[in-house]
């Protein structure tokens, strides 16, 4: 996984003494894998999503930029951390 083309840091959970910790996002490539389930439509939007948060936009701004609640962007941001918080401990 190539974490040092990413757009930003993004806080996951961490174990131990850290509960929180910051990693850089991934590259598209990397966060493909991640999401290998989902059709090529469904990663570009879960990804900009991403990317517009880690640009600073609020949850109100992307919820309205992709016509979706701002509980959704929430989860959809929550469910990331998770999922790369897991596949990067897989790979280590």
């Amino acid at each position: 996984m190539n974490l040092k083309q990413g757009s930003g840091l993004v806080p996951i959970r961490g174990r131990g003494e850290t509960p929180w910790r910051l990693v850089p996002m991934p590259d598209r490539d990397a966060f493909d894998a991640i999401y290998p389930q989902h059709s090529p439509d469904q990663r570009d939007r879960l990804y900009s999503i991403l990317i517009m948060r880690l640009k600073g936009a609020m949850l109100q701004e992307c919820s309205k930029t992709f016509g979706i609640t701002r509980e959704r962007v929430r989860q959809i941001e929550a469910h990331f951390q998770r999922r790369l918080g897991e596949h990067l401990s897989k790979l280590s």
